[in-house]
């Protein structure tokens, strides 16, 4: 079991760290353990849950980067075979493989014929995807098959009209926030001071190099101060907020993604589909429910963007259902709307399209030496992004580099379900609401809200151990409530 998770706040304010990571998503949770890894002082502080911002909004699959083959990216294709592989091996618990069927038209780019060129690029470049993988989790190469072939291996495909299809594996991901959390389990066991609703109100610079962080406890609203020798800026789409009293300011267009759960029951493989836009998206089953995905807004956002507004939500049902017609989804099938925000990069006549690489920023030449910015959209890759962005921590602090082991550490992971899990979480993972417990502690909220009795048991077992009183208890149902 791993060891608890524990609040401390004195302890980032009593010792000066190697490095402060500011943001507790996918990217900062990586950095933070590869970096305690190898054994910086490291520090992590996330103004909300870990785990809680764009990190949540994701298709729930680890994929090998197949899409990037059709650009020729192979040195992206081959990284994300690496790091699927990576993932299985060190955290097996958290994914298993799915079949992705893709319905094929007759045409050139598109057809049977340019997947069959690209099913045989991918065995060359994905040869050794299965080295090292348990049995259980190992993938065959994709394949394009008949109709009548693909009906016979999944039955439940008999209402989508195809005459071919493209078919390959990746993961799901069984445990998706479990996953992500395990990150922060992982850098904690290795000595890292780790806080979340902490919020950092400003960096702080000395003849500039920066020297640390003013923190607010989003809690108790007590402010501290954080001494550094790097930081981190993990932040997202807020990327910005901390650079721009130096003069530091990075441009990052930003696009706000979306993914649904419904109510309706999935078929046995990830099936994917068109709009009428031309958008590529798929229907994954999860946990049993159809989870679809992925949208981008066709305009940038803000970095606030985490509301959805009606006008989109029904823009993306209209999708989907332009790419999977026979499910005709309705609005009161939605049962959970995943959303964040994402970098973009600006086309050449100024519309935005997801940005496919990770953007790291060294803000030593800007006047903020000692500080480094990331922003990423693809959840696959993280680690391997962690790992050059504690490279360079490490050349910033003139120190010798041990050299990474974060791709052969296992994951904490705890073998827990239900009511012990929810407790254990409760008690030991630095659970501050109950939508902490109930979405990403536990998958007691990952399709959709729970029913009322579920809600109230959640409430007391978790009030119970945090010292709520039933005022508390009802207060955090309403806030959960309202999130949904």
């Amino acid at each position: 079991m791993p060891s608890p998770l524990i609040r401390d706040l004195q302890a980032l304010a009593t010792r000066t760290f190697d490095v402060l990571v500011v943001g507790g998503g996918i990217y900062g949770l990586t950095v933070a353990c590869d970096a305690a890894q190898r054994g910086l002082a490291v520090a992590l502080v996330e103004r909300n849950d870990f785990g809680s911002g764009t990190s949540f909004n994701h298709l729930r699959t680890i994929h090998g980067g197949l899409r990037y083959l059709q650009t020729l990216d192979l040195a992206r294709a081959r990284e994300s075979v690496r790091e699927r592989r990576t993932i299985a091996r060190i955290a097996p618990w958290a994914v298993q493989p799915l079949p992705f069927v893709l319905p094929l038209t007759r045409s050139l780019t598109r057809g049977p014929a340019a997947m069959r060129a690209g099913f045989f690029l991918d065995r060359l470049v994905a040869a050794n995807r299965n080295d090292g993988v348990p049995e259980s989790h190992r993938m065959p190469p994709g394949r394009v098959v008949s109709r009548d072939d693909a009906r016979r291996a999944w039955p439940d495909l008999h209402s989508m009209e195809f005459d071919t299809a493209a078919v390959w594996y990746d993961y799901v991901t069984v445990e998706a926030d479990r996953l992500t959390f395990a990150w922060a389990l992982g850098a904690a066991a290795h000595g890292a001071q780790l806080a979340n609703y902490v919020e950092v109100e400003a960096l702080t610079a000395d003849a500039g190099h920066v020297t640390g962080a003013q923190l607010v406890d989003r809690i108790s609203g007590e402010a501290l101060q954080l001494k550094a020798r790097a930081v981190i800026n993990a932040t997202g789409g807020a990327i910005n907020r901390l650079l721009m009293p130096f003069g530091a300011a990075v441009r990052v267009p930003l696009l706000q993604a979306m993914n649904v759960v419904t109510s309706r029951s999935a078929p046995s493989v990830a099936v994917g589909g068109r709009s009428a836009s031309g958008r590529n998206l798929f229907l994954v089953p999860w946990r049993g429910r159809a989870l679809f995905g992925t949208w981008e807004s066709s305009t940038v956002c803000d970095s606030d963007a985490l509301g959805v507004r009606d006008e989109d939500l029904r823009s993306f049902l209209a999708e989907l259902n332009q790419a999977f017609p026979s499910y005709g989804l309705r609005p009161d099938e939605v049962t959970l709307v995943h959303r964040g925000v994402v970098p973009a990069r600006l086309r050449a006549d100024g519309t935005p399209v997801l940005e496919g690489h990770e953007l790291v920023f060294d803000h030593s030449a800007g006047g903020l030496r000692g500080t480094i910015s990331v922003a990423g959209t693809k959840y696959t890759t993280a680690r391997a992004v962690a790992e050059r962005i504690v490279d360079r921590v490490f050349s910033l602090l003139d120190r010798p580099d041990p050299g990474c082991v974060s791709a052969s550490t296992a994951l904490p992971h705890v073998a827990l379900e239900g009511q012990a899990l929810l407790a254990h979480a409760a008690a030991n993972e630095m659970v501050v609401t109950l939508a902490d417990a109930v979405m990403r502690r536990t998958t007691l909220g990952a399709l959709g809200i729970p029913d009322a009795a579920e809600l109230l048991e959640a409430a007391s077992v978790v009030g119970g151990i945090l010292g709520w009183s039933s005022d508390r208890q009802r207060d955090e149902i309403a806030a959960l409530g309202r999130m949904y």
